[in-house]
């Protein structure tokens, strides 16, 4: 799961701010593509917005093992920006 920068979410008549992308692999075809799921919580964990997102191609060969890259091409997908931890928190 990463932060990303607090969104507005219109859902069920009111609006709620989602901080968090969770993102979950629901497919691959080894070698050729992936799928994934993603979800938009609020602070509290409450989902406010899904959907699904795949890759192929040169996306796919450039995942490798690093799972981050997968949250990367999904945030730039939904125009989302991920809040790196801060030094002070890590600390």
């Amino acid at each position: 799961m990463k932060q990303i920068e607090p969104i507005s979410i219109w859902q069920n008549g009111t609006t709620k701010t989602a901080t968090q992308l969770q993102v979950q692999g629901t497919s691959v075809t080894l070698g050729q593509n992936a799928s994934f799921y993603w979800q938009l919580l609020t602070e509290e964990g409450h989902q406010v917005s899904s959907g699904n997102l795949g890759i192929s191609g040169e996306q796919y060969t450039a995942w490798g093992a690093d799972d981050d890259y997968v949250y990367t091409i999904i945030a730039e997908d939904l125009s989302l920006v991920i809040v790196e931890p801060s030094e002070e928190a890590s600390a």
